[in-house]
């Protein structure tokens, strides 16, 4: 194995390892917490975006498995760890592969579709698992809609810090 190779290899699992220590911290943050829960989440999965960038989704996937496995081991309240494993962990790669497409109404298309789609596993959770009787203040169609606009400033908001990452904070990481 050449000398570049292996600092290659090196800074990946430096990264990783930096990256995944982060997540946890705020999944563990948005465990202990009254409020602001869903902006540690948003902010755990930020993370997984700098492994996307510099070395692929593959070491993005390990990372998101990775956290994921440490928070179970750490949060004491395993259902703080659900929102995490279901969307927000991932979703840095998903964005990754759906913004390939270079077609902004497929994009946003596909973009809705999975987040619809989590959230109606986290719906199905809930009602099977978690609780018998959901009593909810808004009709679930407001509450679907009011979700979907979150969605869509959380994906804004991803956005903004992909090209801070890229243009700001990648130059003093010294990654590549």
């Amino acid at each position: 194995m050449t000398n570049l190779k292996s600092n290659s290899i090196g800074k990946k699992v430096a990264l990783g390892g930096f990256v995944t220590a982060l997540a946890v911290i705020c999944l563990y943050m948005a465990s202990i917490l009254p409020t602001n829960r869903l902006s540690f989440y948003a902010l755990s999965s930020m993370f997984v975006l700098a492994m996307v960038i510099e070395f692929g989704a593959t070491s993005a996937a390990i990372t998101y498995l990775s956290t994921t496995l440490l928070a179970l081991f750490i949060i004491p309240d395993k259902l703080m760890i659900i929102p995490y494993f279901l969307f927000f962990g991932y979703y840095g790669i998903v964005k990754y592969f759906i913004e390939k497409l270079n077609n902004i109404v497929l994009e946003w298309v596909i973009k809705i579709l999975v987040f619809n789609a989590s959230m109606y596993v986290v719906y199905l959770i809930a009602i099977n698992i978690l609780f018998e009787n959901i009593d909810t203040r808004f009709p679930i169609w407001i509450t679907v809609l009011l979700g979907q606009i979150a969605f869509i400033v959380y994906d804004y908001g991803y956005s903004i810090a992909t090209g801070y990452y890229k243009n700001r904070l990648r130059k003093l990481l010294k990654l590549k």
